[in-house]
């Protein structure tokens, strides 16, 4: 626990200083004060965009500790999604008054990898027994997965350190698929062909299986959001913010692809099974959504 205070402290020092550069300083005269709070805060027509903070406080914080620290918040994230969300997101603000703001925050992340092995090469071996032939098996997987937030906020206080209370809805998508391929083919010799992926790939009445997709999943709901903002340079600010959201999660239909030899029909054919009916969810809370540690700039 000191630890993550510690590291937050740190972040915020450091990110002070990232944003600000050098501060300017007001006078302690009341009118003088005012006119200088005026001109770091944000103004009617200002545009913004926000810097997520949570990757520099993970850094600072891995310093105290072999691994990282979990502090912070993400995009909108949804439990029991079967892909990878995005670690950070973009937000932009649009100042409609010098108190009322609309904001949009976006994240989304795509990764795609193959793992490739070798595997004896089942003709070598028949045409040779002292054959060390082999073959390359692969197995790709395509993960995606998105979120989005929409909504306004309202901006409390005239000083350098404001309250942000914001309302909006939010969007989130994921999907996950694995795609095989084998170097030993299907024949109707070779029923059962050799492949480095074992019970993985083992589908019904010995098939293999040459695609598994979970299905897409999707989230939707509505939040509310309490926070502040500290003004450290004129239009630069560093902020954080807690949301209490309400969400529903929705999954779709997982499908299974495999082939096989019919021994029925004596033929080779491919079939498709459903894996998943599809999940359900409902989600009610607070979390850190949307870049809960936050540097911003107004132009």
């Amino acid at each position: 626990m000191k630890k993550t205070i510690i590291s937050i402290i740190s972040a915020a020092i450091v990110s002070a200083g990232v944003c600000a550069g050098a501060q300017e300083t007001c006078s302690a005269n009341a009118a003088a004060n005012a006119s200088c709070a005026k001109k770091y805060l944000p103004a009617q027509g200002d545009f913004a965009v926000s810097v997520d903070l949570v990757p520099l406080v993970r850094t600072i914080g891995g310093a105290f500790k072999d691994s990282e620290t979990p502090v912070g918040g993400k995009p909108f994230e949804y439990e029991d999604m079967f892909s990878i969300r995005p670690d950070v997101s973009i937000a932009g603000k649009y100042m409609l008054t010098d108190e009322w703001g609309l904001k949009v925050n976006l994240g989304v992340r795509v990764r795609q990898n193959t793992e490739r092995a070798y595997v004896q090469d089942d003709l070598g071996i028949y045409l040779d027994p002292l054959s060390e032939a082999t073959v390359i098996d692969a197995r790709k997987r395509t993960q995606s997965g998105g979120s989005l937030m929409v909504g306004g906020e309202y901006r409390l206080g005239k000083r350098r350190v404001q309250g942000v209370f914001g309302f909006g809805a939010l969007f989130g998508f994921s999907t996950s698929r694995y795609n095989y391929s084998y170097g030993n083919e299907l024949t109707a010799f070779n029923q059962q062909p050799t492949n480095s992926f074992g019970s993985e790939v083992a589908a019904r009445d010995g098939y293999r299986v040459t695609s598994r997709n979970s299905g897409p999943n999707f989230a939707a709901g509505v939040y509310g959001s309490v926070g502040a903002e500290w003004f450290v340079a004129p239009r630069i600010s560093l902020g954080a913010e807690v949301n209490l959201s309400l969400y529903g999660v929705f999954g779709s239909k997982g499908v299974t692809k495999s082939e096989g030899y019919n021994q029925a029909y004596q033929a080779l054919e491919t079939r498709t099974d459903l894996n998943t009916p599809g999940n359900r969810g409902l989600n009610f809370g607070t979390e850190n959504i949307g870049g809960a540690l936050n540097c911003t700039f107004y132009f």
